[in-house]
């Protein structure tokens, strides 16, 4: 079991920047002489406990000199612990403790020389006690005064921006270690084979700029298997209930973000240039880059911008394009929107964003770097689907419910999964068989993924298990592609991993 010496140790062990604030060395000695005088373990982590939540007040606002602490500045740190720390209640012994605690170690450290007056401290604690009288006075906590000033500040000052940056530095650090869960592994594998593509060329971890794009696309655009949803979102529904308040109004910004292909179309000024939407043609201002600004009407930029909140973007990538090269990718991202109109025919260009940006970021990089005409194969575009008319009698359940077990045997994805189910629909509604569950099943599971270019499912297995025979599945598969009019990378039932591998099919 650990002592209140190792989880010091702990503590100043994951941030450097806390000796700066407080010395470990100092509270080390102090601890010391109080187990002197007899403190027990449990009352000197109790101590422990309320500076080490003190300290994460100082670093939060910045400040490294106790001696410029202000009257007002204490008041405000109980507020900000008592919101961040989750377990601590104000009232009048939670407030007496915490100052009795902190003014304690004040004289020793005033013993020390270390700081130069307990006034400050000592009118703090006067916000709560008015002629002896305990009262919660009406201060806004921290996080409120810095976001509202924040939001309502045209510009940033210096220390604000440095003070985000730490905070936004601090939450992706957490939600980075969150997802390198084993929970997550098969998720973080899948999303790096879409973000590498089928040629799987990932870099050592000394390939800065390819893990830094990785991240933006993970965190942002990609789709967990099992409930669809974006890992920045998931982690925000999982742990808003013990994230700080300042961590969850960065995620609300970040959660605002959207993802965008744009150029610079001219310069404002030092600080702002003025960019152009390549899809919508929209104009946007933004914070001038910081790697330089040679050429800039030859580049294509692609990233996450929220342009209403404080923070502001993650990671842009800046790709040499030409504005004939511009002209041809908008070209080819609006063909795709066509193609995926098959499965959302109200679909918008930012609502497929949401979807398949990471088809986007594949489409940019093989016109940049690749000698291919066409990404979209043209003739999809020009090719007529059988239309189909649901019922209202429901698909034979049987087959949903073999479906859906195949389905999470071979780890599909929540989306990969309602794409087969709705394959399975087209097929229900277009051709009444009389077949077994497991010969429609079978056809349709590995109809779909021949589609999408899957080639992990070893067929003798799977129809051994199934007790099909290959006759059997070839009439299956026969039927059902004559009844729909399938054809490979059928833009219907393509998945994510269908759509990215599509691309790269010359």
């Amino acid at each position: 079991m650990k002592n209140v010496y190792d989880e010091i140790q702990l503590f100043y062990d994951e941030c450097i920047d806390f000796d700066g604030i407080i010395e470990q060395a100092s509270i080390e000695k102090y601890l010391r002489k109080k187990a002197w005088r007899g403190n027990s373990d449990a009352d000197l982590k109790c101590i422990w406990k309320n500076l080490q939540w003190f300290i994460y007040y100082l670093d939060y606002i910045d400040l490294y000199d106790l001696n410029e602490l202000s009257d007002l500045d204490y008041a405000k740190s109980l507020f900000w612990i008592a919101e961040n720390n989750g377990t601590m209640v104000l009232n009048e012994d939670s407030v007496k403790d915490f100052f009795a605690i902190l003014e304690d170690f004040y004289r020793y450290l005033l013993k020390e020389k270390q700081i130069s007056q307990l006034e400050s401290l000592r009118n703090g604690k006067k916000y709560f006690f008015v002629e002896e009288q305990f009262t919660l006075p009406e201060i806004k906590s921290t996080d409120e005064e810095f976001y509202e000033n924040l939001h309502t500040t045209k510009e940033l000052s210096m220390k604000d921006a440095n003070k985000l940056n730490v905070l936004l530095e601090k939450l992706l650090n957490k939600i980075g270690l969150y997802y390198k869960n084993e929970e997550f592994s098969f998720d973080f594998n899948r999303a790096l084979s879409l973000y590498s593509g089928p040629f799987n060329v990932v870099p050592d971890e000394d390939g800065e700029e390819f893990w830094l794009g990785f991240w933006d696309y993970y965190l942002f655009d990609y789709h967990l298997v099992k409930n669809d949803s974006t890992p920045l979102r998931y982690f925000y529904e999982s742990k808003k209930d013990v994230l700080t308040a300042d961590e969850k109004h960065i995620l609300n910004d970040l959660l605002r973000a959207k993802f965008t292909v744009f150029y610079i179309n001219r310069l404002v000024n030092e600080s702002v240039v003025e960019c152009t939407n390549l899809l919508t043609d929209e104009r946007i201002q933004l914070p001038t880059p910081d790697y330089g600004l040679h050429d800039y009407k030859k580049v294509i930029l692609y990233g996450h911008i929220y342009l209403d909140g404080v923070v502001m973007l993650n990671y842009i990538t800046s790709i040499p394009a030409s504005t004939i090269l511009r002209k041809r990718i908008k070209e080819e991202i609006m063909r795709q929107q066509c193609l995926y109109k098959y499965q959302d025919p109200e679909v918008n260009i930012e609502q497929f964003f949401e979807r398949h940006a990471i088809m986007v970021r594949h489409t940019i990089d093989i016109l940049v770097h690749l000698a291919k005409v066409n990404v979209v194969a043209p003739e999809l575009l020009l090719h007529q689907f059988p239309t189909i008319k649901q019922a209202i009698e429901k698909p034979d359940e049987a087959v949903t419910l073999l479906l859906q077990s195949l389905a999470k045997r071979y780890k599909f994805s929540l989306h990969a999964t309602d794409l087969l189910l709705k394959m399975w629909g087209s097929f229900f509604y277009s051709f009444k068989s009389t077949d077994r569950a497991e010969f429609i099943a079978a056809g349709i599971f590995l109809s779909f993924a021949t589609i999408n270019g899957v080639n992990f499912i070893n067929k003798k297995n799977f129809l051994k298990k199934l007790a099909v025979s290959d006759k059997e599945f070839s009439n299956s598969c026969k039927k059902i592609a004559e009844a729909l009019q399938l054809r490979v990378f059928d833009p219907r039932y393509l998945t994510e991993e269908g759509f990215v591998l599509s691309l790269y099919a010359f």
